[in-house]
C-alpha cells in the first residue's frame, strides 16, 4: 500500500512538471522556454525535474509511451483472422482513441507544428513506439525480427495512418475524427488496392519500348 502511494506522489509530481511545462511551451515556445521556469511555474526544485525528466525534450514526449501501450495492446489482442490492412486500422484507431482521451493532444499539435525542435524532439521518442509496434506485429506475424521489412512496414503504416488521421481532424479538413479516419482509409484502399494487373504492366511496355525502333534520336537530342 505504502509504495502504492509513493508511486501515486511520483505520478502527480509528473503531472504537474508537464502540465507546467506545456502551458509554458505553449504561451512561450519550446524554445524559449527554460528549464528554470518550468520548475518554477511547477512550484518543484531543479533536482526533483531532473529526476523525473532527463531535459524539456522529455517532457514534450511525456505522453508517446501510452501511445505506445496502445498501439502493442491492440496488435496483440485483435483477432488473429483479420487481414493485415484490418490490423493496421485496428491499431491506428486505438492510437487515436488514445490520442483524443488526452486533454493536450490539440496543443502538441500546435507545438509541434510551430516548432521544429518540439517536432524533432516529438518523432525522435516515436522511434521506441515504432520498434514496440513493429516487434508486436513481427511476434503476430511469426517474422523473424522486428526490423523484417514485413513487421516494420506494417508499424510504419499504422503510425502514418493515425498522424494522417490526427492531422486531418485538426486543421478541419474534416467534420470529425471519425470521418478523418475513414478517408484516411479510403484514400489507403485506392492507393494500394488491386488495379486489375496494373502492377505488372510497366514491365511488358519497358520491353516493348526496348524492342522498338527508334524513330529519331537526333531530334530528341536535340531538344
Amino acid at each position: 500500500m505504502g509504495k502504492d502511494l509513493k508511486a501515486r506522489k511520483q505520478e502527480l509530481v509528473r503531472d504537474a512538471i508537464y502540465d507546467a511545462a506545456m502551458e509554458l511551451f505553449a504561451r512561450k515556445g519550446f524554445n524559449e522556454t527554460t528549464v528554470d521556469e518550468v520548475v518554477e511555474a511547477a512550484g518543484i526544485s531543479q533536482r526533483s525535474f531532473f529526476r523525473y525528466f532527463p531535459n524539456k525534450s522529455d517532457v514534450l514526449a511525456y505522453e508517446i509511451a501510452g501511445h505506445g501501450d496502445a498501439l502493442v495492446a491492440a496488435v496483440e489482442t485483435a483477432p488473429r483472422e483479420l487481414p493485415e490492412i484490418e490490423l493496421v486500422r485496428t491499431a491506428a484507431k486505438a492510437g487515436v482513441g488514445y490520442a483524443m482521451a488526452r486533454p493536450r493532444t490539440r496543443q502538441i499539435i500546435e507545438i509541434t507544428a510551430q516548432n521544429f525542435p518540439a517536432r524533432q524532439a516529438h518523432r525522435a521518442a516515436m522511434v521506441d513506439v515504432e520498434n514496440r509496434v513493429s516487434e508486436a506485429f513481427a511476434a503476430r506475424l511469426k517474422a523473424s525480427q522486428k526490423f523484417s521489412l514485413q513487421p516494420r512496414m506494417l508499424a510504419l503504416l499504422t503510425q502514418m495512418a493515425v498522424d494522417l488521421t490526427l492531422t486531418s481532424w485538426f486543421i478541419g479538413e474534416s467534420k470529425d475524427i471519425d470521418t478523418a479516419m475513414r478517408n484516411v482509409f479510403s484514400r489507403l484502399a485506392r492507393i494500394f488496392g488491386d488495379r486489375d494487373g496494373s502492377s505488372e504492366s510497366p514491365a511488358p511496355r519497358m520491353q516493348r519500348s526496348r524492342s522498338a525502333k527508334p524513330r529519331s534520336v537526333g531530334v530528341a537530342t536535340s531538344r
